[in-house]
């Protein structure tokens, strides 16, 4: 991280973050937590605000750095899910500790639609990114900027991954990701904001073209949680996307670029 980034993220991006949190907090966004102090509602937080800036703001500042894909470790992948399930855990420690079910916004009248409706949104969002992608790569090309001409390491690195370990990917994605953005963050802090810390958190990829595509997908799972007030719907939306882009996607643009 540079002098400027670093500056930027102390002095814009933190002093924003803890803005945001006390107001959403003083308009009641976390009263049904039901913080049995007000102590446990300060530590609580305190902690959102600490981990937000660990795992959204400083990716979005510090952008991408050369990756070497000889010195990742499979466990490496999971780092991410791993802070967002430990604070999950922590804040339910904190609260008046609901059921998981209600906790994780995992009830629903009709489940099996719900999943299903997910998978079809899924595979739309995936129609969805394509066309961003192809709009994205003729104005591009129309104002002369340059497109991904190579497939980055790091997405040959995943793409090499065994089918039980893109598995595990898929399913730890879309499980701690959707119970951390939709049913924590945009149960309280409403769909615009969750859906623009869920892209600045994946903005350390640093393929502008792979953070366009993520527009389409990011509105498809925020419409979904807000239409069934379920996770089940955008869970199984988010494995439907992913499984289809480790699984399809990657090996035929791997194969369309000749994987150089």
């Amino acid at each position: 991280m540079t002098r400027i980034q670093l500056a930027l993220l102390i002095g814009a991006g933190l002093p924003l973050l803890v803005a945001i949190v006390l107001v959403a907090d003083r308009r009641g966004f976390f009263r049904l937590d039901g913080f049995p102090t007000a102590f446990r509602r300060r530590m609580a937080l305190g902690l959102l605000v600490v981990h937000l800036a660990l795992t959204v703001l400083l990716p979005a500042f510090a952008g991408s750095r050369p990756v070497d894909p000889s010195k990742i470790r499979f466990s490496q992948l999971f780092v991410t899910q791993g802070a967002l399930a430990a604070f999950l855990f922590l804040w339910w420690l904190l609260s008046n500790r609901p059921a998981c079910a209600d906790f994780l916004r995992l009830r629903s009248a009709s489940p099996l639609a719900d999943a299903g409706t997910g998978v079809c949104l899924g595979v739309i969002g995936w129609g969805l990114t394509l066309v961003v992608g192809v709009v994205v790569a003729i104005v591009a090309r129309v104002v002369d900027l340059p497109g991904p001409e190579a497939v980055p390491p790091l997405v040959r690195w995943v793409a090499s991954l065994s089918a039980p370990e893109k598995a595990l990917v898929v399913l730890s994605a879309m499980t701690v990701e959707e119970f951390y953005f939709r049913a924590f963050l945009q149960g309280r802090l409403g769909a615009v904001c969750a859906s623009i810390l869920f892209l600045l958190a994946h903005a350390g990829y640093g393929e502008p073209f792979v953070f366009v595509g993520l527009l389409a997908i990011t509105a498809v799972l925020a419409t979904a949680f807000r239409r069934t007030g379920s996770t089940i719907a955008p869970i199984a939306a988010h494995g439907t996307f992913n499984a289809i882009q480790l699984f399809v996607v990657l090996p035929v643009v791997m194969k369309a670029l000749g994987a150089r």
